[in-house]
C-alpha cells in the first residue's frame, strides 16, 4: 500500500506536466523567458562594458583624493543601486563631493530602462507562475475531471501536491536552462569576469528566484482553490499581483516619507556651505592669521559638517527602515531585498560604502588641511574597500528576507491544503 502512494502521486504530475506541454502556457513560458532573459543580459552586458570604460577614465589617479569603485559584474543581474555606488566621491576638507558615475552613455536608457534579470523574475515571471495556478482546482472543477479523479478515492493531499510539483518543474526547467546558457556565454565575454564568491552568489539568486516563483505558483492554486470558476481566480489574482508588485512598494516608500522627513541633498549642500563660509570670514577677521590659527578654523568646519552628514545619514538611514518594513508586507520586496544585497548592489552595500568613504575622509583630514595652508599638492593614499561578505550580507538582512519568501511558500501551501480538504467538487 505505501508503494503505491508514489506512483499515484507521479501519474497526477505526469498528467498535469503533459497538459502543460500540450498548451499555450508552457509555450508562452519559453518563449518570454528565451526572449526577456537573452535580451536583458545581451544589453546589461554591454552597459557593463560602458561603465567599466569609464570608471578607466574616472577611478582615482595616485595619491588623488578621490574614492571610487569599479562596477560590479553582478549588477548585470540585479542593477539595484549600482550608478549611485560607482560614482567618484572627492574627498576634500570641506567635506565629501559626489562627481560623475559610470554611464552606458546611452541616453534611451533615461526613458526606457532595460529590466535586469531581478525584475524580469519580479514581475514577467511572477504573473506566468500565476497563469500556471489560478485555475489547477477550479478548471477541474468545471470540466468535471476533479469529481472523477476523487472518485477513483485518490486523496486530495495527492491531488494538490502533484499538481503543485508538476506545474512548478514546468516553471523552473525552462528557467534554469536559460538562465545558466546565459551565464555560459557572459562567462565566454574577456570584459567580464566572474569571480569564485561571484558564482557562489549567482547560485543562491538563482534558488531564491525559485523560491518566488514557486510562492506565486502557490499563490495561483490558493485562490484557484477558493473559487468555483477559474474567470473568478484569474480576476481576484490580477489585481493581488499588481497591488503586491506595483502598489505596495511605491506605497510603503511613501507612507515611510511621511512618518520620517529627512533633509533634501540641497539643504545639506547649504549647511555646509554656510559653515565653510562662517568659518572662512571668522579666520580673515583675524589679525594673527597663523596656520595654527586656520587649522583651527578647519577643525571647526570638519566638526560640523560631520554633525551635519551624521544627522542627514541617520534620518535617511531611519526612513530606510521603515520603508523596508512596510514594503515586507509584499513578498516582492523581501525578494527585491534579497537579491539585491546578495548581488552586492542593495541598500545595505551602499551604506557600507558610504561609510567606508567618510572613514577615507576622516584619516586623510590632517593631510588635506595642511595641503591647504601650505598650497602644495600632497599624495594622499588611495581608497580601498572591501565589500562585505556572504555571512554579513545574510547577518544584517539577507536571511529575514530569504526565510521570509520559504515561511510564505509553506503557508500558502498549508492553506491552500486546508481549502482544497473543503473543497466542493460538484
Amino acid at each position: 500500500m505505501l508503494s503505491k502512494k508514489p506512483a499515484v502521486l507521479w501519474t497526477i504530475a505526469k498528467k498535469e506536466i503533459v497538459a502543460n506541454l500540450l498548451s499555450y502556457k508552457f509555450f508562452i513560458v519559453i518563449l518570454l523567458t528565451i526572449i526577456l532573459i537573452s535580451t536583458s543580459f545581451f544589453i546589461l552586458c554591454r552597459d557593463y562594458k560602458g561603465r567599466l570604460a569609464d570608471y578607466e577614465l574616472i577611478r582615482a589617479k595616485p595619491g588623488e583624493p578621490i574614492a571610487v569603485i569599479a562596477p560590479n559584474p553582478l549588477s548585470v543581474f540585479a542593477k539595484g543601486l549600482e550608478d549611485p555606488m560607482t560614482r567618484s566621491f572627492e574627498v576634500s576638507v570641506t567635506g565629501i563631493t559626489a562627481r560623475s558615475g559610470q554611464k552606458s552613455g546611452n541616453l534611451l536608457f533615461s526613458f526606457f530602462p532595460v529590466p535586469d534579470f531581478l525584475y524580469v523574475v519580479r514581475v514577467v515571471l511572477s504573473l506566468v507562475a500565476l497563469l500556471f495556478g489560478f485555475d489547477q482546482i477550479s478548471r477541474e472543477k468545471e470540466t468535471g475531471t476533479l469529481k472523477l479523479m476523487l472518485a477513483n478515492q485518490i486523496s486530495r493531499a495527492r491531488i494538490l501536491t502533484g499538481k503543485w510539483i508538476s506545474n512548478f518543474l514546468c516553471l523552473s526547467v525552462p528557467f534554469l536552462l536559460v538562465t545558466l546558457l546565459g551565464l555560459a556565454i557572459l562567462s565566454l565575454s574577456p570584459d567580464i569576469h566572474f569571480a569564485s564568491r561571484d558564482l557562489s552568489r549567482l547560485t543562491i539568486i538563482i534558488l531564491v528566484s525559485l523560491l518566488y516563483i514557486a510562492l506565486f505558483l502557490s499563490l495561483g492554486i490558493l485562490i484557484s482553490t477558493l473559487t468555483k470558476r477559474a474567470t473568478s481566480s484569474i480576476v481576484i489574482l490580477l489585481f493581488i499581483w499588481t497591488t503586491f508588485v506595483f502598489i505596495v512598494p511605491n506605497l510603503g516608500t511613501l507612507v515611510a516619507g511621511q512618518i520620517v522627513n529627512p533633509p533634501s541633498v540641497k539643504t545639506l549642500n547649504e549647511k555646509r556651505q554656510q559653515a565653510w563660509t562662517r568659518e572662512v570670514l571668522l579666520g580673515i577677521k583675524e589679525k594673527n592669521r597663523s596656520a595654527s590659527t586656520w587649522q583651527g578654523h578647519y577643525k571647526a568646519i570638519y566638526s560640523e559638517m560631520d554633525k551635519v552628514e551624521e544627522d542627514y545619514i541617520n534620518k535617511s538611514n531611519q526612513l530606510v527602515r521603515w520603508a523596508k518594513n512596510i514594503n515586507r508586507i509584499s513578498p516582492v520586496a523581501s525578494f527585491v531585498y534579497a537579491v539585491t544585497e546578495i548581488a552586492g548592489t542593495g541598500i545595505g552595500e551602499e551604506s557600507q560604502l558610504k561609510r567606508a568613504v567618510i572613514s577615507y575622509k576622516n584619516s586623510i583630514f590632517t593631510d588635506l588641511a595642511s595641503s591647504l595652508l601650505d598650497n602644495k599638492k600632497k599624495d594622499y593614499r588611495a581608497f580601498i574597500y572591501r565589500p562585505r561578505s556572504l555571512s554579513e550580507i545574510f547577518a544584517q538582512g539577507a536571511f529575514f528576507d530569504t526565510a521570509w519568501l520559504v515561511v510564505l511558500n509553506i503557508i500558502l501551501f498549508t492553506i491552500s491544503f486546508f481549502a482544497f480538504v473543503k473543497y466542493d467538487v460538484r
